[in-house]
């Protein structure tokens, strides 16, 4: 046993601390600055699979990045080609199809991965479909591809945006309750599923006068693949990790201890959540309706960015703050590395997150009849809630 330099448990000599993953071998106290759900890469960088996808082993992440650029590139060759409803159904699918196939691939859900996962992905879809149809008849004539009569004041532009993200958001807070959700990597999960099958949907339904214009419906090509790539690809993933992050804070706040509910700061907030979500929805709307072509393309990319590394810090600090209880019995294999460690909140070997792997391949909770050893907590500090 040794004690641990950033959280003070006397934990197994082994390279990473189970506690807190913090590495043991080096002495540096800041490697847990490492993103806890995939410790190989930093908690701050700019990844699609390990953020959107985070309980994706390592060795599966390779196969989700290839899909997203495979995908990405067969939209851009059936634009390029003039099939632009064709083009513009592919892209839609692309991150709901992706965040589903991960649902199933890691077993999420555990006993009810098909009742859960319907009813996320169904929320999003009919929520979306219904708020497109309620776009179409309030603003007749629009289409938001072609960027026609776009703008059409404070309503449009600015208040239509929250309440398509407060409707997204709507159906992940109905699972919060459920006490077998209690893991804030569900609520983000939960919440980014539904706001990219939202947006995907939305997108369709807007676009349906599209579809009745043939296969070739005319236009400049260049300004049609940034459009379909802005409304198939780059929205989804702002409104999926805009509502995924304001989720996982709700999570943190309301699933976590009572005295740590309040020591994250103001990215475990809901409120300041909400109202960092509103200005991420406010920007990208204004952005997708006041800018053309390449200037709208590089504000929403920066703009899916900042989403993106949003719910990544989420992730992170939810999965440091969530120490589990170590069970009693033998090592356990890590799904991320292949290799065992004792039972605890992170491998010893890689030092991922174990409530960031598999629910049903992380070892992460007593096994059933195995007596529970105590939870390793951290040398203890004052209440900043008090």
């Amino acid at each position: 046993m040794t004690a641990c330099p950033n959280c003070g448990a006397d934990v197994p000599q082994m390279p990473y601390c189970i506690a807190c993953g913090a590495s043991l071998a080096s002495g540096d106290a800041h490697e847990h600055r490492r993103f806890a759900a995939s410790p190989h890469e930093s908690a701050v960088a700019l990844r699609f699979a390990s953020t959107m996808l985070p309980r994706l082993p390592k060795a599966h992440m390779a196969a989700f990045n290839i899909s997203l650029l495979v995908g990405l590139v067969l939209v851009v060759v059936i634009a390029a080609l003039g099939y632009y409803p064709v083009a513009l159904a592919a892209g839609a699918f692309i991150v709901p199809l992706l965040l589903v196939v991960y649902i199933y691939d890691v077993d999420d859900f555990e006993d009810e991965p098909i009742r859960v996962t319907a009813y996320t992905i169904a929320w999003g879809v009919i929520a979306g479909a219904v708020f497109g149809f309620v776009l179409r008849a309030m603003f007749p004539g629009v289409n938001p591809l072609i960027g026609e009569d776009l703008i059409t004041g404070v309503l449009k532009t600015g208040v239509m945006p929250l309440i398509g993200g407060a409707l997204a958001l709507a159906g992940p807070l109905i699972l919060l309750p459920y006490r077998k959700f209690n893991d804030v990597l569900d609520g983000a999960t939960f919440g980014a599923t539904a706001g990219a099958t939202f947006a995907g949907a939305q997108v369709i339904v807007q676009s349906i006068d599209l579809f009745s214009a043939g296969l070739h419906p005319g236009g400049d090509v260049g300004s049609w693949v940034i459009r379909i790539l802005l409304h198939s690809v780059l929205i989804p993933i702002i409104l999926g990790c805009a509502v995924g992050s304001v989720a996982g804070a709700f999570w943190l706040r309301y699933r976590a201890p009572v005295p740590d509910r309040g020591k994250l700061g103001a990215v475990g907030n809901p409120l300041m959540a909400l109202l960092m979500a509103a200005l991420l929805l406010l920007a990208s709307s204004v952005g997708l309706n006041l800018l053309k072509d390449i200037p709208s393309l590089l504000i929403e990319s920066v703009l899916a960015a900042v989403a993106l590394i949003w719910l990544r810090l989420v992730i992170h600090l939810g999965l440091l703050e969530e120490i589990i209880e170590v069970a009693e019995g033998p090592p356990v294999t890590c799904a991320n590395c292949g290799k065992e460690t004792p039972r605890g909140t992170f491998c010893a070997a890689c030092g991922v997150s174990l409530r960031a792997l598999p629910k049903g391949r992380s070892g992460a909770s007593s096994s059933p009849g195995s007596p529970a050893l105590p939870p390793i907590e951290p040398p203890s500090t004052p209440d900043a809630t008090a």
